[in-house]
């Protein structure tokens, strides 16, 4: 099976949406081709990109777009022409490339619809965490000390234990983690969250980490702290739907907890959210999480 994001995929649909002007020029067909070929371009850039229009920057970037995708078009229809001059020109309509650039520009815009939502709402949760990073308490001084020996050690068997569990349950994963809690304590969180941002997903261990924070103790912690909402909101769109389903029910053991609003991921993005993973309950979290007040 043939991925959108995959090589295969991606070798298909870059053939075809730059094989049209390639062939015109192939065919000998002239220049007043070109911006129709600019046109399809740009469809599909502006379907796939979605550039935001309502501000100075978004209208910069699709001016950018117009000329790279004229530039890209006029560069593939002059090597189609070069190349019909070294081996001859090959009898095709001027139909036929207009239409497999046409079919590859709309399968592609079509294709990659969400990438853009996908991308905003990544930066949105970068920019989530990084304000709650930034937020430390007024009075009281962080409750963490250093991880010791001995909640390294703990939190080493923890992740040998959990390599080995076979399923992805709370059945399974919370005896570890009631294990952990009571060996190492809060130490074990600093530990948890560094593996958690690890590129490489492991369902097991997001599942484990959200597990870990449901303890009410390790929660208040968090929260005076300033960083209740950090893992939540990094696993709120994870690609395991278990790991989504845990996450929402952190974000709502928040509310109940009293977390301020600045621990609390923003509606809109909650909203954009509930489009990619519909029927999730992503709708109904929203009237549980105020805005932040403003300044």
């Amino acid at each position: 099976m043939i991925h959108r994001y995959g090589h295969t995929g991606l070798v298909l649909f870059a053939a075809a949406l730059y094989g049209g002007p390639v062939l015109a020029g192939l065919a000998g067909h002239g220049a007043q081709a070109l911006p129709v070929f600019a046109a399809l371009f740009l469809l599909y850039m502006a379907a796939s990109r979605k550039p935001d229009l309502s501000t100075g920057a978004g209208w910069a970037g699709l001016a950018t777009m117009v000329v790279v995708q004229v530039a890209i078009v006029s560069l593939a229809w002059a090597v189609g022409l070069g190349a019909a001059h070294l081996l001859g020109p090959v009898a095709l309509p001027l139909w036929a490339p207009l239409a497999i650039t046409g079919v590859a520009a709309g399968v592609g815009a079509w294709a990659w619809r969400d990438a853009a939502e996908m991308n905003v709402m990544l930066d949105h949760a970068i920019q989530e965490i990084e304000a709650m990073q930034a937020i430390s308490p007024a009075t009281e001084t962080p409750q963490w000390p250093e991880v010791s020996a001995v909640a390294q050690a703990v939190y080493d068997r923890f992740r040998a234990n959990l390599a080995r569990a076979e399923a992805v349950s709370v059945s399974t994963i919370d005896p570890l983690v009631q294990d952990l809690e009571t060996e190492a304590g809060i130490e074990a969180f600093e530990l948890l969250y560094d593996d958690v941002t690890d590129p490489t997903p492991d369902p097991r261990l997001d599942f484990a980490a959200l597990r870990f924070i449901a303890s009410p103790a390790v929660l208040h912690a968090l929260i005076a702290r300033g960083e209740g909402g950090m893992l939540p909101a990094l696993l709120l769109n994870a690609p395991d739907a278990s790991t989504r389903h845990e996450a929402r029910g952190r974000l709502l053991d928040l509310v109940e907890a009293g977390a301020p609003p600045e621990q609390l991921p923003d509606p809109t993005w909650l909203a954009g959210l509930d489009a990619v993973f519909p029927g999730e309950g992503y709708a109904t979290l929203p009237a549980d999480c105020p805005a932040p007040a403003e300044d």
